[in-house]
Formats: C-alpha cells, sequence, structure tokens
C-alpha cells in the first residue's frame, strides 16, 4: 500500500469526523470575535463618553459615567446573546440535535418563569438611570450595604465599602436607597469642657478655631459657628460647633475642628474631662 492510498484509507475510515471537528473549530472562532468585538467596543464606547466630556454642554461627570457603565454592559450582554445564538445554531446542525431542542421547549416555560428575575433587574436599572437616584461614585445605602458605587451594570450594581469588599447586588433587589452625597450635608462636632475649665475661655478660643477653619476650607457652605451648651453629662460640658459643607467633605472638616481645638485647650490648659471626677466615681462603683 503506497502513502497516498494508506492516506486515502485513513480519510475514508474518519470521514465521519470531519463535520464534527469543522463545527468546534467554527464555535472555537465565534468565541474569539465575540472577544473582539467586545474589546474594540468598549474601547469605541470610551472614546465616544471621553469626546463628549470637551462638549461645551455635558453631562455630570458621575452621570456621564454611570451611563457609559451602563452602555458598556448592555453592549457586552448583546454580543454574548449573538454568540450564544449563533454556537446553539452551530450545534444543532452539525449534531442534529433539532429533536432534542424541540424536547427542549417543553421546558421552555419554566426557563421562562425563571428569566422574570433578570427581566425584572434589567427594568430596574434602566428607571435608577432614568430618574437619576445615584450614580457611580456616590456614596450610598442600599438596605444595610454602604459603599461607594463602583459600577453599574445592566443587571448588577456595584458597591465598594470603606474595608475594600465589594458588594454585588441585584437590581430588582434595591427596595430603598439613601444617597449620602446629594445636597450639603452638616458639620456636627461635640467639645467636651470640663466643669472646672474657664467657660468663657473655652468658648473664646472655640470662636477662634471656628475663623480659622472658615478660612482653610473653600468647600464650606455656611462657616462654622459655636452654637453653646448642648448638654451636661457627669464629667462633662458638650460644647457643639455647627457648619454646613459640600457633601463628602464634611468629615475632613469635622476632624480638622477637632485638631486644632485640642491644640488650642492644650496651650491654653483647658481640659477636657475632670480626671479627680472619673477616679472618685471609679472608687463609687467598687
Amino acid at each position: 500500500m503506497t502513502v497516498s492510498e494508506m492516506f486515502s484509507f485513513i480519510r475514508t475510515k474518519l470521514d465521519f469526523l470531519y463535520d464534527p471537528l469543522m463545527g468546534i473549530l467554527e464555535i472555537f472562532f465565534i468565541l474569539i470575535l465575540s472577544a473582539i468585538c467586545i474589546n474594540f467596543g468598549r474601547f469605541i464606547i470610551n472614546k465616544v463618553f471621553d469626546k463628549q466630556m470637551e462638549f461645551k454642554y455635558k453631562l455630570d461627570e458621575k452621570r456621564l459615567a454611570t451611563v457609559r457603565s451602563m452602555t458598556k454592559s448592555v453592549y457586552r450582554y448583546a454580543i454574548y446573546i449573538l454568540a450564544g445564538v449563533a454556537i446553539l445554531t452551530k450545534l444543532t446542525g452539525v449534531f442534529n440535535l433539532g429533536s432534542v431542542m424541540t424536547a427542549a421547549g417543553i421546558g421552555g416555560l419554566a426557563i421562562g418563569f425563571g428569566a422574570q428575575s433578570l427581566i425584572k433587574d434589567v427594568i430596574s436599572g434602566f428607571f435608577i438611570i432614568m430618574e437619576n437616584q445615584f450614580a457611580v461614585g456616590d456614596l450610598i445605602t442600599i438596605d444595610n450595604f454602604s459603599g461607594t458605587v463602583e459600577g453599574m451594570e445592566l443587571r448588577v450594581t456595584k458597591l465598594r465599602n470603606f474595608n475594600g469588599d465589594l458588594y454585588i447586588i441585584p437590581n430588582g433587589d434595591i427596595k430603598k436607597i439613601t444617597n449620602h452625597v446629594r445636597g450639603d450635608k452638616a458639620v456636627l462636632v461635640d467639645i467636651p469642657v470640663a466643669y472646672s475649665s474657664d467657660l468663657d475661655a473655652a468658648l473664646n478660643i472655640l470662636e477662634k478655631v471656628c475663623n480659622d477653619v472658615s478660612g482653610k476650607f473653600d468647600t464650606l457652605i455656611d462657616m462654622p459657628t459655636v452654637l453653646g451648651i448642648t448638654e451636661m453629662g457627669k464629667e462633662s460640658m458638650i460644647v457643639r460647633i455647627v457648619a454646613k459643607a459640600v457633601a463628602n467633605e464634611q468629615w475632613a472638616i469635622e476632624r480638622y475642628i477637632r485638631k486644632l481645638t485640642k491644640e488650642q485647650f492644650d496651650k491654653a490648659g483647658i481640659k477636657f474631662v475632670d480626671k479627680f471626677k472619673i477616679s472618685s466615681d471609679t472608687k463609687e462603683a467598687k
């Protein structure tokens, strides 16, 4: 038997594998093409939205980031669906799955009920964007989960908390939302002042602290003021400082007020708490 005859014999015997092998290669090609389309589409979407930032009339940056994230998600799911249909069609043709697909139609109704949650998530996501309930970059609370919106997709919303944990919440499960960055935020600082301290001197120092803070932060809406004594505790009086600041900036201002107050009280010899009072209370408790 010559070599050509041997190859002809092998091809004849393995001819039944030709169609399945070609089908597998075509499916592999569909997967590669889908990955290329997703990456190329993501690149184009980023370019379009980056160009929009240069327009004279542009969307808010957070809202633009939200629409960008949603657009990428919709495009990605569209490619997934098209690729899935193409692969399923190829499998049906190559492996003669027509009868199997017909039988699977019986279970289509059950699958349809399962898809209700998916449809619910998608519709809820669109309403969240249309109503501008929150945007990428906002600090929000959904039920018991708090964090910064890292991404919003067709089906889910992603939150990143202060510890770095990522919460992935289906849009259809979002019932109550607290948005912490819409509108101005109150700055509240309670300063304990010992009963033995000179109250007038302490109030004068706090007034100076408020003046110093007013000139340092341009994120203040209402300048800090000393509200006065708001509580008479066992160990000290509580003097409150109030102000109003841009959302998400109030904590830095509060920290600075506390730091400056500590430094100024130490210089003036003003105590926050009467230590002898604490010691006597501890002894009485014993």
